[in-house]
């Protein structure tokens, strides 16, 4: 078998390869790398395994190179999870041990996989998520039965308070969840991610056909919004957001219903509901209400420097001083802050 380091954004059949494997999601897609490389300025990385001309393994990577954090690869940054992809009989270290040779050559700091990493020697895991995973099968019915009663009461009470959920494919509703999603992030005393984002997975995702945005509305208002995005037979929910001020109305436990009737009807097979940190207790309770199965996502970072040693990362330490402080800025301000982190952040 022979290695190679490839662009995705400049190989056309990079989507047909990953396709076919089983456990493909969107974050393996070339339209989230040209995203990310086009917002951020990062250089896409991805490792091949041929046999005999026959792609059987891939390693979707992106270069982050900051003056404030260094440089590293990472599969993928901003990215829930994206597991290598390999065929029959192909071993993980085949494809992790020339990717690793070639991190060595850039002078990568390290290489974190975000998912299936558990076997490589001396892999130190940084963080750990809970994924959720629902499949969409049965009747319509069947699926509204898995849901927990909390969840069911929650649908029907929103349905009497005459909110409505509206699916689009515009900017302009992009730019309705952005306003949501600053409130919300403000909120949770972090910055938002620079509206630029949004508009590339706009251009790149959401245009073509890979996800829409669902905003929930009462009175004409947006009080909630999701992002979601739509790979092969498999789906996510990547961003979520609302209005506390509308919190009684339960707008979000709608929203989610009409993506899970959604998805059923387009063929969708599994929706992803995003990772969860510990932290967010709220949020773990919230996706444990509609029948998913509940797996853990560790994420592994591998040393590419002798003199390195790698230790776990806690996401929440020394945080919660300047959460306090962010709760209290103005989203503009907030809005500046993420412009100038997040690519450092990676």
């Amino acid at each position: 078998m022979t290695f190679e380091v490839v662009n995705p954004l400049a190989e056309p059949c990079w989507n047909r390869w990953v396709l076919e494997h089983e456990e493909a999601r969107i974050f393996h897609s070339a339209e989230w790398a040209r995203v990310l490389a086009e917002c951020y300025g990062y250089s896409a990385r991805c490792g091949l395994l041929k046999d005999a001309g026959r792609v059987v393994a891939l390693l979707p990577v992106i270069e982050v190179s900051s003056l404030l954090t260094g440089r590293r690869g990472v599969s993928l940054p901003f990215s829930d999870e994206c597991a290598p992809l390999l065929g029959e009989e192909v071993r993980l270290e085949s494809l992790v041990e020339p990717m690793r040779e070639f991190g060595r050559q850039r002078g990568w700091e390290y290489l974190e996989l975000r998912g299936g990493a558990e076997s490589i020697p001396g892999a130190v895991r940084s963080e750990e998520f809970t994924m959720h995973y629902l499949s969409l099968d049965g009747s319509e019915d069947q699926q509204f039965q898995k849901l927990r009663s909390c969840q069911r009461r929650n649908i029907q009470k929103a349905r009497r308070e005459g909110v409505e959920i509206h699916r689009f494919q515009t900017l302009e509703a992009i730019d309705d969840y952005y306003a949501l999603h600053c409130l919300t992030r403000r909120r949770q005393g972090i910055p938002p991610q620079p509206r630029r984002f949004f508009h590339l997975i706009h251009e790149n995702m959401i245009a073509p056909g890979h996800g829409f945005v669902l905003l929930a509305r009462f009175g004409g208002q947006p009080v909630a919004g999701g992002v979601y995005f739509q790979f092969g037979h498999k789906a996510l929910y990547k961003f979520g957001a609302w209005n506390r001020a509308f919190q009684h109305l339960r707008a979000n436990s709608l929203l989610m219903w009409e993506a899970i009737c959604h998805f059923r009807r387009a063929g969708v097979t599994q929706l992803s509901l995003g990772r969860t940190a510990p932290q967010q207790a709220g949020l773990l309770q919230f996706k444990r209400g509609w029948g998913a199965e509940e797996v853990r996502m560790p994420y592994y970072r591998i040393s590419l420097r002798k003199q390195v040693c790698l230790k776990p990362v806690d996401g929440d330490e020394g945080n919660g001083f300047a959460r306090r402080i962010m709760r209290r800025l103005p989203i503009p301000v907030l809005r500046f802050l993420g412009v100038l982190a997040y690519r450092h952040v990676g």
